[in-house]
């Protein structure tokens, strides 16, 4: 059985199923080169078949991630946040009669606005589906599943604890198919839906529209409030989480779901323009990240003790917030959690996938493995032309042992880039396309920052540790799975004393750590590299951050590598059985 998943929405991206494995998954956004990018997946679609051989008649089903595909560029979903942070009294003042129409259209209720959606979304359904029939794949074959019901997917079928027992399944995110949340109760395969929470009543919303406010790509910077978070005193933030309790909370009639105390959570930036107005950047960031904090952990206490169920998985844009996951990770009443690894819209399709084999094949459900991030193509493809393109630029060196080589610059105070083996998927860098470094060099933040990255002052780097020795460096709760611990960055934990170590891999303020565990029987040429640092070195830890130029997706192929090493101050590139040296001069 071979299914392709696809996500036509924000991030939109591939995925192949075979057999209830994931095989194969690519980003569109590695290819064109525009981060996050939106719309119909043209370049990964074509990769994808180019690369693994195979024809659309060789798929048995494809399945569509959303019930409406979205219409929206990433551009005009950006511009949507400038336009919803008016007023319609402010857009008239400004003459803009049409973008006054759209804010009280958007007031309206969801029963008549979908009187309207419902004709709009037919004609981007036939759209997305003429341009699959282009490509050869037959619209029989076409399946579409709900937005979060395919985040609830990705979170049963991949992180369960097993294929058997009762699991509580979360999603929450800014909205998609007129959703916000879901809650679920899943065993032996089957997702039985228990909780929906309709748009306009989400906390995704609230901290992508501070975002904003704020100055920073909703979508896409939330993560440096959470960055910022930390150094706000709490007395300056008490104010900000005050207020935002005012704008949502749970439903009192059912603490499954949320509920908006000001009409829709899409429309409340002029409201946090004209009651946070001269509050400080750090006591907004504080503020933000703590009632995320605070409501994530009161829903998952309310679920567990409605449900009665310990085991909890969980998926949708808003965990990616890894500060909020420790949080509900540390609860007494949570047995188990996980959450899906990069689990925005980028990951729908793996959802969309699952479902349509559970449902053609009941009994494939026992054969559901997800063990494996390492999905994009090896950089091994286009290795031949990168030396040939470079050979003027680059001396490429194959010592008797390459590892050994890599770990004496890590271990001299080198800094090497590495596109080696298949691309990690999604919004995190896990060994392959990584900038790695010594993380208890002094100075090491400003020297990556100042060789390539561009980092906010604020912001820390990750650490990738040895899982051999993950409890010399991190505090781990009992919740998290003890085979694999943190293998794709999901989690963020407090640190033992030997974080001195990874000091340039740790939150500069509170000492947190958003921890890589690398797993031999994962990804075993990253832990070689790793394991002979600490021979070296005595730290089973290195620092690791994503291979890329600031505001640009994660390199793909050694081509691309070798491009941004000459963009930027990156020296050391590590290819597959080669180290690329740049030329002086």
């Amino acid at each position: 059985m071979r299914i392709l998943g696809l996500n036509e929405g924000l991030n939109s991206s591939v995925a192949v199923l075979e057999d209830g494995v994931i095989v194969f998954a690519l980003q569109e956004e590695r290819l064109n080169r525009k981060k996050e990018y939106a719309g119909f997946p043209e370049l990964a679609l074509r990769f994808m078949l180019d690369y693994l051989n195979l024809a659309p008649g060789d798929f048995d089903a494809v399945c569509l991630a959303n019930l409406s595909s979205p219409s929206r560029s990433r551009e005009y979903f950006l511009k949507s946040y400038d336009l919803n942070a008016m007023t319609a009294a402010e857009h008239l003042l400004n003459g803009d009669i049409g973008s006054a129409a759209r804010r009280v259209w958007r007031s309206l209720p969801q029963s008549i606005k979908n009187l309207r959606a419902s004709a709009l979304h037919a004609g981007n359904n036939d759209a997305v589906e003429q341009k699959l029939e282009g490509f050869g794949f037959s619209r029989d074959k076409i399946r579409r599943t709900h937005h979060h019901r395919n985040h609830a997917a990705c979170a049963y079928y991949g992180m369960r604890a097993n294929p058997t027992d009762k699991h509580l399944v979360l999603t929450l995110d800014g909205g998609g198919d007129d959703a916000c949340s879901q809650v679920y109760i899943a065993e032996n395969g089957k997702m039985e839906l228990i909780a929906q929470t309709p748009m306009g009543h989400s906390v995704g919303q609230i901290y992508s529209r501070m975002t904003h406010m704020m100055g920073m790509k909703p979508h896409e910077h939330e993560y440096k409030l959470m960055g910022m978070a930390p150094y706000a005193d709490n007395d300056y933030s008490d104010p900000v989480v005050a207020f935002l309790e005012t704008l949502l909370d749970l439903d009192p009639a059912n603490p499954l779901c949320f509920k908006s105390k000001v009409g829709d959570t899409g429309l409340i930036e002029p409201r946090l323009e004209h009651d946070l107005r001269r509050v400080r950047f750090d006591s907004l960031c504080g503020g933000m990240q703590r009632f995320c904090e605070d409501l994530l952990v009161k829903w998952v206490k309310a679920c567990i003790r409605e449900t009665g169920i310990h085991k909890v998985v969980a998926a949708g844009g808003v965990f990616m917030n890894v500060k909020a996951n420790k949080l509900i990770s540390e609860l007494p009443e949570v047995e188990f959690f996980d959450v899906f690894p990069s689990c925005g819209d980028e990951t729908l399709g793996f959802g969309a996938a699952w479902q349509e084999a559970v449902r053609m094949e009941p009994s494939i459900n026992d054969k559901i493995r997800f063990d494996n991030f390492y999905l994009g193509p090896d950089s091994a493809y286009d290795l031949e032309r990168a030396k040939a393109e470079y050979a003027d630029r680059f001396d490429f060196v194959t010592p008797d042992d390459l590892v050994e080589h890599v770990a004496d610059l890590l271990a001299s105070g080198e800094i090497v880039a590495r596109a080696s083996g298949p691309m990690e998927f999604g919004a995190r860098a896990l060994g392959n396309r990584t900038i790695m470094a010594d993380p208890g060099r002094p100075n090491i933040i400003p020297t990556i920052n100042k060789m390539i990255k561009m980092r906010d002052f604020w912001m820390p780097f990750a650490p990738s540790m040895l899982r051999e020795r993950v409890d010399d460096y991190i505090k781990r709760p009992a919740s998290l799975p003890d085979a694999t611990v943190s293998p794709w960055m999901m989690h963020t934990f407090d640190t033992t004393e030997a974080r001195d170590q990874m000091s340039g891999a740790t939150h500069p303020y509170d000492g947190t750590a958003r921890a890589q565990v690398v797993n031999k029987s994962i990804n075993p040429d990253y832990h070689a590299i790793i394991s002979r640092f600490a021979e070296k070195t005595g730290k089973g830890v290195i620092l690791n951050t994503s291979y890329n130029l600031h505001g640009f997706p994660i390199v793909t192929g050694s081509v691309e590598a070798l491009d941004v090493a000459m963009r930027s101050d990156i020296r050391y590139v590590l290819l597959p059985g080669c180290l690329a040296v740049k030329k002086s001069g």
